[in-house]
């Protein structure tokens, strides 16, 4: 059977200030960066799916995807060929979301390519410790493997809402432009860990491997207590799992694929091998999917 894969991926981070890019430039930036790297033309695009949560200036209208969809290229005449595009919000976890989205919608036979974008930076573009957000864009480009079981396998997503107050974002009104405020609890990486377990475990089964099949772990890259307690929680050594904590941010959105690209570059991941990637968010939720080179 022919899998979704990853044709392609582009990611933007910024190279020296935190706050010089808006969230919806990194996402654009990320876009032709993965176009760049793909066989494929922006025309071929048929659905594109923004998974950012951050919106420059916090403007919830239009769609940030309508606007990327614009700036990338993909089919902005209205009387020619025609491209979906809409934002899938879920935090951390909408990149995941919108990949398995896409890759439904390829095994139906509905569309061909798609792509994800995702972006992070601090809507209030100011320096605030208490609200930073660091700054990132990913994008990917899909379509379907030309090799039977290679690309993504199950998806599996962990929601335990009992957690919902351990990891909050609002939007302060007391500040004539708004100010937004992340709020993080100590408990929140035991709830992490847990919702890791319990996704990894569904999504091993569901495609019948072991965790001694996995050949590298790709999760959010949280924090190194997290990135450093996750094999004991999975069951796999720790040399098994990618941590990049030192060298890239935590970043919302973006996290497990600027993690995954990290690791393809380095030659982690490559033909034969096998990686489980884990999207950490608010919810708090926890998504797995398997995905075979």
């Amino acid at each position: 059977m022919r899998h979704g894969r990853i044709e392609s991926l582009g990611v933007s981070l910024p190279k020296r200030r935190l706050f010089g890019w808006g969230s919806q430039r990194h996402a654009v930036e990320a876009g032709k960066r993965c176009l760049a790297a793909s066989r494929y033309r922006p025309s071929d695009v048929r659905v594109l799916v923004n998974a950012g949560v951050y919106r420059d200036g916090h403007v919830c209208e239009p769609a940030i995807a309508a606007y990327v969809q614009h700036a990338l290229g993909v089919n902005v005449d209205f009387h020619g060929r025609r491209t979906l595009s809409f934002d899938l919000l879920n935090g951390g976890v909408g990149m995941l979301n919108a990949a398995h989205l896409l890759v439904s919608q390829m095994h139906a036979g509905e569309i061909q390519v798609g792509m994800v974008v995702a972006s992070d930076a601090n809507p209030d573009r100011r320096p605030d410790p208490e609200s930073a957000v660091a700054a990132s864009g990913a994008a990917l480009l899909l379509d379907l493997s030309p090799r039977n079981g290679a690309g993504f396998g199950a998806f599996a997503f962990e929601t335990r809402e009992e957690s919902a107050d351990l990891y909050t974002a609002v939007v302060s009104l007391k500040e004539p432009r708004g100010r937004l405020l992340i709020r993080r609890r100590a408990e929140l990486e035991e709830a992490f860990l847990a919702g890791a377990a319990a996704a990894a475990k569904a999504v091993l089964e569901r495609d019948g491997l072991s965790p001694g099949d996995v050949d590298l772990v790709v999760p959010s890259q949280v924090s190194a207590s997290f990135l450093a307690r996750l094999p004991g929680a999975l069951g796999v050594p720790r040399e098994k799992v990618a941590d990049y904590a030192s060298v890239l941010p935590d970043t919302p959105t973006t996290s497990a694929f600027l993690a995954f690209d990290r690791a393809r570059a380095e030659g982690a991941l490559g033909p034969g091998r096998t990686a489980l990637l884990l999207a950490c968010g608010s919810g708090v939720t926890v998504g797995a999917a398997t995905y075979r080179f």
